[in-house]
């Protein structure tokens, strides 16, 4: 057999119609209860004035009149049945029939749904996104009513068959990024697929880039805002991240709280997040540089303090940054692999008595531990998670630079990270939009 001796796979022989019949269905993907109120004793009190000679069409009166409620369908195409029963069907065969009866009868329990974990807001809707494709789809269809509003089913995972969901507003969204999404998922070919995230790397462009691409969000609201904005979503079952195309520089930047505020706060708090990210990426190749290269440009009562806090200090500045963000870089990621209630602890209590201890040991100075804080206290302020961990990787660069060539090697990986940016497209659309609209780029 197919399934081989697997024990949640349910053979039940019945009785119906005066015939000798086989209900198959697995007990892990439906209840007993269902089952037996929905399909079984349905089928026991069936009549058998319904029996005939032809068993196929006793299966399409039994579908009319027996399971009318429930979604079913006839098939003679015996290799879809281990997909239909690893979707949550039951199938029905009567003695002489070639066709067996499908029926959908799962009944999963899923995650209700919750405030979102990773993009939270004080102000706004506290409905997130879960690990239900028809439960998120009804979150955006609650919100945007109109019946312009499409969404296009895929499968992708050869073991997994994974539902994809295209989501976009007809006559609205981009004609062109709409075909080029939809060649992207059809020829996709991948074993599994678990979460959104395995999805990224087929909408991102050719080549390196050191930033996302692909906009992902918990919320509703977020979601249905880039709809609306003409960009398409893509929904996959299984995880509550939903995907945004095209996604450009700023969408990073902004929070759904921005809207729902005085707009002169949004627009504030905007701004404070990009000068956040420009302290993220700078502070700690400019502390390197402007120390070991260009005392000249601290004011001297602030450079005598600097010159003692570091006296006795065995390592140059480089390798104190360095040394200092290894170790926020394990206590970030100890925080976010521990449980929930201890996790946070850890990172607070080991950030305190770690820096303690490296300054009362002396091997690092009150200023560098200032300065990797600041940093990585800024890093957190993009409400997307994945920008401000993909920064990373650029800052530490930024910090060799400067410890070669100082200031000069700050402006110089700066410049470089502009013309990467100018450089950038996501599905034709330039990534610093709507910076680039005044170059008569394409704008989403």
């Amino acid at each position: 057999m197919t399934f081989g001796d697997t024990d949640d796979l349910a053979l039940v022989s019945l009785r119906f119609c005066g015939k000798e019949g086989l209900l198959c269905y697995f007990t892990t993907l439906t209840s007993a209860s269902f089952m037996m109120n929905y399909v079984i004793q349905p089928l026991a009190q069936a009549s058998d004035d319904l029996a005939g000679e032809d068993a196929t069409a006793l299966l399409k009166e039994v579908r009319e009149r027996c399971l009318s409620g429930l979604s079913s369908e006839l098939s003679d195409q015996l290799h879809v049945l281990p997909m239909k029963l690893g979707r949550g069907y039951a199938a029905l065969f009567a003695e002489g029939a070639r066709d067996c009866l499908l029926v959908d009868v799962k009944e999963l329990v899923t995650r209700s749904v919750e405030e979102p974990t990773s993009q939270n807001v004080i102000r706004g809707p506290k409905e997130g996104f879960t690990e239900s494709a028809a439960t998120n789809m009804s979150l955006i269809r609650r919100r945007i009513v109109t019946d312009k509003l499409r969404f296009e089913r895929y499968e992708i995972g050869e073991k997994t068959r994974t539902e994809v969901y295209l989501a976009y507003i007809e006559e609205e969204a981009d004609e062109e990024v709409l075909r080029q999404v939809r060649e992207q998922v059809r020829s996709c070919r991948m074993v599994s697929l678990f979460d959104s995230g395995s999805l990224e790397s087929l909408f991102r462009p050719r080549g390196y880039w050191l930033f996302p691409t692909v906009y992902n969000s918990e919320r509703p609201d977020s979601v249905c805002s880039c709809l609306l904005d003409k960009r398409i979503a893509v929904i996959v079952g299984g995880s509550p991240f939903v995907l945004i195309v095209p996604a450009i520089f700023r969408d990073f930047f902004q929070s759904p709280e921005d809207h729902y505020q005085w707009f002169l706060v949004g627009l504030f708090a905007r701004l404070l997040r990009y000068v956040a990210f420009l302290l993220s990426l700078v502070v700690p190749s400019l502390y390197v540089a402007i120390t070991s290269y260009h005392q000249e440009l601290i004011p001297t009562i602030l450079l005598t303090s600097i010159a003692a806090q570091r006296e006795g200090i065995p390592f140059p500045a480089v390798i104190e940054i360095l040394l200092m963000e290894a170790a926020f870089e394990i206590l970030r990621e100890a925080g976010t692999r521990m449980p929930r209630l201890v996790g946070q602890a850890i990172s607070i209590a080991g950030a305190l008595v770690l820096g303690e201890a490296a300054v009362q040991a002396g091997i690092v100075s009150n200023i560098n531990v200032i300065v990797v804080a600041l940093t990585v206290i800024s890093s957190y302020v993009a409400p997307v998670y994945t920008f401000g961990s993909n920064i990373r990787i650029f800052r530490y660069g930024l910090i060799l630079l400067a410890s070669f060539t100082g200031l000069y090697g700050v402006i110089l990986g700066c410049a470089v990270l502009m013309i990467h940016l100018s450089r950038m497209e996501t599905f034709g659309v330039p990534y610093m939009s709507p910076l680039s609209r005044m170059l008569g780029g394409k704008t989403p």
